[in-house]
């Protein structure tokens, strides 16, 4: 079934707000049944893998960079290559060189590794503490414990996980102008100035990376920043 329901997006050029659009209405379509709320949490196939780490992140770029003057088609292409999408510009911003009328899209997730856990048991018992707490027991059950913090050490921690993700896709080939999608899934709610302190902490290091732009934004919908390599 994944399969066939991916394979409506898969290779197929579309305006991007019509894309949008789809991948809304495919969010919806599995969220309002009864086993939706578990098929997000658990992931059990890759059409919600590829919902969530892949199609909802074109989403909320192309919803961040379409306008008056710039507008988009989008081909997402499920496979190994090396990158997610193709992108199709056209508009006055494009006619000035502003943008590149023929890009590519790149999605990345930078998740704390317990992230999976702190699912799991959401699922089988309907809460957990924070995810520095939790770790699998040998019998195979989950514990959660609660675990404070010293000031900005839950955004230094965090930002280390942006760093190693940002280190692995930059080093590897990517078609000319390439934009990579960085969905974050922080480690707890961020106010504006620690979302700031996470992209001070995480820029130097994005010098020489093979990207023309990196976008980054938050799972909870509340910060982006668009940062230029150089």
């Amino acid at each position: 079934m994944e399969t066939a329901v991916l394979a409506e997006f898969d290779g197929k050029l579309l305006d991007g707000l019509e894309f949008c659009s789809k991948v809304y209405k495919l969010y919806e379509s599995i969220r309002s049944t009864t086993a939706g709320p578990s098929r997000f949490r658990m992931r059990p196939t890759s059409l919600e893998k590829k919902l969530l780490e892949e199609l909802l992140p074109i989403c909320k770029y192309v919803q961040a960079s379409y306008g008056p003057g710039r507008y988009m088609s989008v081909r997402w292409i499920d496979g190994n290559q090396q990158y997610d999408a193709e992108l199709l510009q056209r508009g006055a911003y494009i006619s000035e060189n502003c943008y590149p009328a023929n890009a590519y899209l790149e999605v990345t997730c930078t998740m704390h590794p317990n992230e999976y856990l702190s699912r799991e048991l959401l699922e089988k018992k309907g809460s957990a503490f924070g995810l520095e707490g939790i770790r699998r027991l040998k019998n195979g059950d989950i514990e959660s414990v609660p675990k404070g913090y010293t000031n900005r050490e839950f955004v230094e921690s965090y930002a280390e996980l942006v760093k190693d993700r940002m280190s692995s896709k930059g080093a590897k080939p990517y078609p000319k102008d390439t934009t990579l999608i960085v969905q974050c899934t922080l480690n707890m709610p961020y106010m504006p100035d620690e979302w700031t302190d996470l992209m001070t902490r995480v820029h130097p290091t994005l010098s020489g990376m093979p990207f023309r732009e990196i976008y980054f934004y938050d799972t909870l919908g509340q910060h982006s920043l668009v940062a230029f390599p150089q």
